[in-house]
């Protein structure tokens, strides 16, 4: 479910809120955001399109905003009924740039 890269930029994110924060606050937005990941196991197209690619005709590329300021980038597989989880951005990234080097990196 969740990919290399995405389990990178969830720790990347909670260094960051307890760096500039608190370890409580970074603990909290780590599990808000694993269990709202998790939702989507069950829920997966609770999220919306990500207009970039859906433009493209890649409407299994979803994403979901969790706590606010963190957005979420996944892909579902229907035929094999899960979601791969392939960029959790902060708002304070430039969101555009992580998703279009996340996509090359691929």
């Amino acid at each position: 479910m969740f990919l290399e890269y995405a389990e990178h930029d969830l720790r990347n994110i909670h260094a960051y809120v307890e760096s500039q924060f608190s370890q409580k606050l970074a603990n909290k937005v780590y599990t808000d955001i694993r269990n709202t990941i998790l939702l989507l196991e069950n829920n997966p197209n609770l999220g919306h399109t990500v207009p970039q690619l859906s433009t493209l005709g890649m409407s299994d590329f979803r994403y979901l905003i969790v706590e606010k300021r963190n957005k979420v980038v996944y892909q579902v597989d229907s035929k094999k009924k899960q979601i791969y989880v392939y960029l959790i951005c902060n708002e304070r990234q430039d969101f555009e740039a992580a998703f279009a080097k996340r996509m090359l990196e691929m």
